[in-house]
């Protein structure tokens, strides 16, 4: 795998279609090419480690469940029960025993032969699951005394949403009682909720 100076190679899975190469940017449009391929701000998980200090990672929309996007794919066994909605993307990623940052480049015949393997290993969903309730749950500071568990709720329009701090594709809506997000023209409140461990304020 090489680095490229203007593009680098990615996967692209959108529910009910089969994989497809996608191409992004290495500039400044980096991060809203990708925002714009999952319709959304993003997260990523590291799927596993590829070799010469890379590891491919999962990228979805991070508000994939609360938005309701359309279930996509099944993770592989034994984890078939976890489910990734919306669009998403199969990136190489420099991981940390490199050393290095930032996204690699995946030549198109590697992309093809990860793009058998999905095909094979994460299943379509038919397009009526629902996301499970741990799906539902973010977890901030995880593993600190200051962990918390909370989940977003949609809401109506608040009565003030002029103030307002831009955080990517959306908007941290400026609450003094609770914290308010806006995106696609939809609000979201953000409720704290009680884990296993101890209820969480």
């Amino acid at each position: 795998m090489e680095e490229l100076k203007n593009v680098i190679h990615a996967i692209l899975v959108k529910p009910g279609q089969q994989p497809e190469i996608a191409e992004i940017p290495t500039g400044p449009d980096q991060q809203d090419t990708i925002c714009d391929l999952v319709d959304g701000n993003f997260g990523a998980t590291e799927f596993f480690d590829v070799g010469n200090g890379a590891s491919l990672f999962i990228v979805t929309n991070d508000l994939s469940v609360p938005l309701g996007l359309a279930p996509n794919r099944h993770f592989p066994e034994p984890d078939q029960a976890e489910i990734i909605f919306g669009n998403c993307l199969f990136i190489a990623v420099y991981n940390e025993k490199s050393g290095k940052e930032g996204i690699v480049d995946m030549p198109e015949h590697v992309c093809h032969m990860f793009i058998e393997q999905i095909k094979s290993s994460f299943k379509p969903c038919q397009g009526d699951e629902k996301p499970s309730s741990k799906g539902e749950i973010y977890i901030e500071n995880e593993g600190t005394p200051e962990e918390r568990a909370y989940k977003w709720v949609e809401i109506e329009k608040p009565a003030k949403v002029d103030r307002f701090l831009q955080a990517g594709r959306a908007k941290l809506i400026q609450n003094e009682d609770y914290e308010v997000i806006e995106i696609h023209g939809r609000y979201f409140r953000q409720v704290t909720i009680t884990t296993e461990k101890k209820t969480l304020q």
